[in-house]
């Protein structure tokens, strides 16, 4: 009986220390596959990951992969250098292992974040969070101001090449009243857009309403042309025109229109505009159009950039906010 409960301790000694072993070997497997990387994130990408146990893959482009968190909001995970609320931009490359619908195990421990799943790991560093800056203080002149948005213009049409609302960006700085084309979901929004800022000008909140919801879900791709136009509107009213009170809930309403008519990715983008955040790009340039402290050189470039139309379709967002709010305050 001794001899037996000798060789039973020694056989499950050897196979905890073989579980051991094995244990031993598979967490290291885990460390091995887990990549470090250095990570900016903005502002709301931050707080979304520290309230979710878990993301989805929405989907992905040449620069990045789209991760949607709880509440159907939708961040973006890149290794360009363009910062923005929903970015998380990390110095290395994407992790191509994942694809779309896959499921994503988050883990936040001390100033990191941990994406986990069956084909690949990541460990995210948080080395800053990003907000958009605090507005520049300072003045512009109507003529220097009419000078830069119709360089801006022209710049973005030629760049943008016809692509979403770039053919209506001249018309509209130059006070067109009819667009001749043959294009006639473009013809449509020209027109809706014109009675926009009329409505605007009165301060018809029922018709602005009206007017903004056939914009909502009107174009191509992640995020259409209406949408963008929207969201550059929004934004630039809740930074530069933060006075302008009465329109607050017309803004929260399309909020939920976004929710129930567009893509999660434009639904997102709006939300943080009601919050006066957005993308670097759209930030810098809605500062140089409404302040000479900031020089103009390569903004209208940079906000090129971003999306297919998407560049053109926000600037003529933030025109027609200039001309709805400047000077009717």
């Amino acid at each position: 009986m001794f001899h037996k409960q000798i060789i039973s301790f020694v056989i499950t000694e050897n196979i905890l220390q073989i579980y051991g072993l094995i244990k031993r070997e598979n967490r290291s497997m885990i460390e091995d596959n887990i990549t470090i990387i250095k990570t900016t994130f903005g502002k709301f990408a931050y707080d979304w990951l520290l309230q979710s146990n878990q993301v989805v893959v929405w989907g992905n482009t040449s620069s990045g992969l789209f991760l949607r968190v709880h509440g159907n909001r939708i961040i973006f995970l890149t290794n360009n250098n363009h910062f923005g609320p929903v970015n998380v931009n990390i110095q290395n490359q994407i992790p191509i292992q994942w694809k779309n619908e896959d499921e994503v195990q988050i883990i936040h421990v001390d100033r990191e974040f941990i994406l986990t799943n069956n084909k690949q790991q990541i460990k995210l560093n948080i080395e800053n969070i990003w907000n958009t800056p605090q507005k520049p203080t300072g003045f512009i002149s109507d003529i220097e101001q009419k000078k830069r948005l119709t360089q801006a213009a022209n710049q973005l049409s030629l760049l943008k090449n016809e692509k979403g609302y770039a053919p209506l960006l001249l018309p509209f700085v130059t006070d067109t009243l009819s667009l001749e084309t043959d294009n006639t979901w473009l013809f449509s929004s020209w027109n809706t857009i014109k009675l926009l800022k009329i409505s605007m000008i009165q301060k018809d909140t029922e018709s602005i309403l009206a007017l903004a919801n056939l914009l909502v879900g009107s174009g191509r791709g992640l995020t259409p042309s209406g949408d963008d136009l929207l969201t550059g509107l929004t934004f630039m009213r809740r930074r530069w025109f933060p006075e302008v009170n009465w329109i607050t809930e017309v803004e929260n309403q399309l909020l939920a229109t976004f929710k129930e008519k567009t893509t999660s990715v434009s639904s997102t983008l709006f939300e943080c505009a009601l919050q006066g955040e957005a993308d670097a790009r759209i930030q810098e340039m809605a500062d140089v159009l409404m302040s000479t402290d900031i020089p103009f050189q390569q903004q209208a470039m940079e906000l090129s950039r971003w999306g297919s139309s998407s560049g053109a379709d926000v600037f003529l967002g933030m025109l027609v906010a200039i001309e709805g709010f400047q000077n009717h305050i």
